[in-house]
């Protein structure tokens, strides 16, 4: 007799059923500790690209990650069947084997832990997967949902490793496995021991099985080598007497395991009310949303620094990205003010600060190796941006006191002028940035040493973020009692310049001024980002203007283009090997975290929060289409609007978690029963 699955379909917005599931086998799911490392698959359990794994480590957190554990591979065994929930795909063949996820009943995540719920005839068997927070240990857990079981019901579980760097794929694998009363224990060819695994099962055994010729389907139609072998190293067997049967597999590198998984459990879904608490104090915060506000932790990650072995920074996105500076300081507002984690946020912004270097935060982190890249024209203000809505959010005096001289350092750095041609004009006050074959701007596509979007000169986004650094830096300088002519100065010669912007004859902001061939005319949405800002010197009519082009042009479904369809270096698609991702990667693909800042400069210009919010909302119907409980990094700027790029995003999940926190005051619960407001769309 089977138990009805009805009441979770109605608890989990996720909620997938067997037959969604069926029809996109490539949805992905991951969840993340907090170090850096991860775990993440497909929902039919094949591994389509070489960042998926169960147990990713890093070894540096947040970066130098490590794949150790590939996937467990289930198998039930009873009346004389055997169910293989597994799935794969081999070289040299596009069918699969085993087809495991025909038996897949449903997928959810249980806040945001995945949960498999499979069906071999009248067995239901479920599986859950979670990392106890900030700990390299990471949980497998099995529970028979049905009301009654077969006597000979067995369950088999193979432990499949790796030894690798997430990026590469490998030639051979040196782990090795042995077994004691305890554990079994994993180990370099050198005897070092890497991680182990703990289980309440009874029967365990080691293996040295290499399966070779694994196909990685993502990995082949984004023009990389494709090819991947694991090894079978561990072999778990239990006969399941009763439904009340909990069964766990534990993999960690940690001396001191918690080995208790619901105490594990619990603790995670403590702090997921929590946050959810601080993020969302009203009943009509919709089922999405509050999906999304779960996801927002899994981005944030330890950062050691010289002063704070707990210091925090914010991963850009999974699968490979790191934490990179300007994604982190247009994340933080979302991720943490808007969630009410001021300590993390503070955090960050304490542990960059001790990386400035000539007024300059730094643009990325290698992953091996302590020397950090600065190659970004636009982080330390978007620093700035950061401190001042921490700011605005806790009224920290004493913070401001603490951070004042770090500010005050990279106005200086700009106005005298620092690396890469980074300097004020002084005749207009206005921000000067770029040398040839550097990308300084968020728009920093790069292959082949060709630069995509070069944009020279003086950019839009930046000169309207150097205004609002202008403006606050004056502002604590007032609280502060400290000099502050230079920043009034500055701040009169940029407003009575940044009309040059205007473009009278489009009727919209030049993206570029004063370049190398002039002022840049494509329409972009880097004017929207300008418009989205607490300051903004344009005029209501030219706000109006931009808002009305940019909402016919580029706002699509889930994203916002980065190039109008009319400019002749328009790419409706990003796809194919790296040159072609990259060459499409600003000149037309739309990016999911602008449609939240569009949301806002919508709103700020009209008042109007019904619509405003309305550009959000398709991106709830994204969620479970690609990362499940996600929001991906890009989506194809021609229709479907097909996801691209990571499948987790930190700024496409941050801005729309802020543009929802601005809007909701403004709205009426009772227009919000339909999730998608009608709202046009550019075709």
């Amino acid at each position: 007799m089977l138990i009805s699955l009805e009441k979770k379909e109605s608890q989990h917005f996720s909620y997938l059923n067997k037959m969604q599931i069926a029809k996109d086998l490539n949805r992905e799911w991951l969840i993340a500790n907090g170090l850096g490392s991860y775990a993440s698959g497909t929902l039919s359990g094949t591994l389509s690209r070489r960042y998926h794994g169960l147990f990713v480590v890093a070894q540096t957190p947040p970066l130098g990650r490590v794949l150790f554990v590939s996937k467990i591979e289930e198998e039930l065994v009873f009346s004389n069947k055997r169910f293989l929930l597994s799935s794969n795909k081999w070289s040299g063949s596009e069918n699969f084997f085993p087809k495991g996820f025909l038996h897949i009943q449903s997928f959810y995540l249980d806040e945001d832990i995945p949960t498999w719920v499979y069906q071999c005839e009248d067995v239901l068997l479920e599986k859950k997967i979670f990392f106890e927070p900030e700990k390299n240990s990471i949980y497998i857990t099995y529970k028979v949902l049905s009301e009654t079981i077969p006597n000979d019901l067995k369950i088999i579980c193979k432990v499949f490793i790796n030894n690798r760097d997430f990026h590469g794929l490998n030639s051979e694998i040196n782990v090795f496995s042995k077994i004691d009363d305890k554990s079994i224990q994993f180990l370099s060819k050198e005897g070092k021991l890497l991680f182990s695994s703990y289980s309440n099962f009874r029967n365990s055994l080691v293996d040295d099985t290499i399966y070779y010729n694994y196909l990685l389907e993502e990995e082949r139609e984004r023009g990389f080598s494709f090819i991947e072998n694991h090894k079978c190293a561990a072999i778990y067997t239990e006969s399941i007497s009763n439904v009340n049967n909990n069964l766990n597999i534990i993999i960690s590198t940690e001396h001191d395991v918690n080995k208790d998984c619901k105490n594990v459990l619990q603790k995670i879904k403590n702090k997921n009310r929590i946050n959810l608490l601080k993020y969302s104090q009203n009943d009509y915060t919709p089922n999405w949303i509050r999906q999304i506000s779960y996801a927002a932790h899994h981005f944030i990650v330890r950062r050691e620094s010289l002063t704070d072995k707990n210091a925090k920074s914010i991963l850009a996105g999974y699968h490979w990205f790191g934490d990179w500076g300007r994604d982190t300081f247009i994340s933080l507002n979302g991720i943490c003010c808007a969630t009410g984690q001021y300590s993390t946020a503070k955090s960050i912004l304490e542990n960059y600060a001790i990386y400035l270097d000539a007024g300059m935060i730094p643009n990325r982190f290698p992953d091996y190796g302590e020397t950090p890249d600065y190659n970004t024209a636009d982080a330390s203000l978007w620093y700035i941006e950061a401190v001042a809505n921490y700011l605005m959010h806790t009224q920290d005096l004493d913070f401001l006191k603490r951070i004042y001289s770090t500010l005050e350092e990279i106005i200086e750095s700009y106005y005298h002028g620092t690396r890469y041609n980074i300097k004020c004009d002084l005749k207009d006050g206005l921000i000067y940035a770029g040398e040839e074959n550097l990308q300084l701007t968020w728009m920093d596509a790069k292959a082949d040493g060709i630069v995509f979007t070069p944009r020279i000169g003086k950019p839009i986004e930046i000169n309207a973020l150097w205004y609002n650094a202008l403006k606050n830096i004056n502002q604590y300088a007032i609280i502060l009692c400290k000099e502050n002519n230079l920043y009034l100065d500055l701040i009169k010669r940029v407003e009575n310049n940044f009309n040059k912007y205007w473009n009278n004859d489009a009727q919209y902001c030049f993206d570029v001024i004063d370049g190398p061939n002039g002022n840049d005319d494509s329409l972009r949405p880097n004017q929207i980002i300008a418009l989205s800002l607490k300051y903004c010197p344009l005029d209501f009519k030219q706000k109006k203007c931009i808002i009305d082009i940019c909402g016919k042009e580029l706002v699509t479904y889930f994203g916002v283009r980065s190039l109008a369809k009319r400019s002749s270096q328009y790419k409706g698609q990003c796809f194919g090997n790296y040159l072609a991702r990259d060459s499409a990667y600003h000149q037309g693909t739309a990016w999911s975290w602008l449609l939240g800042v569009y949301a806002i400069a919508y709103f700020k210009q009209t008042q109007n929060a019904s619509v405003a919010v309305s550009f959000i909302e398709p991106l709830g119907k994204h969620i479970n289409d690609y990362g499940v409980g996600f929001i991906s990094e890009i989506f194809d700027g021609d229709s479907p609007y097909k996801a691209r790029g990571c499948i987790a995003q930190a700024w496409s999940i941050a801005e729309t978690l802020r543009a929802w926190k601005v809007l909701a005051p403004y709205l009426d619960p009772l227009k919000l029963e339909n999730p998608f407001l009608n709202n046009s769309r550019s075709p």
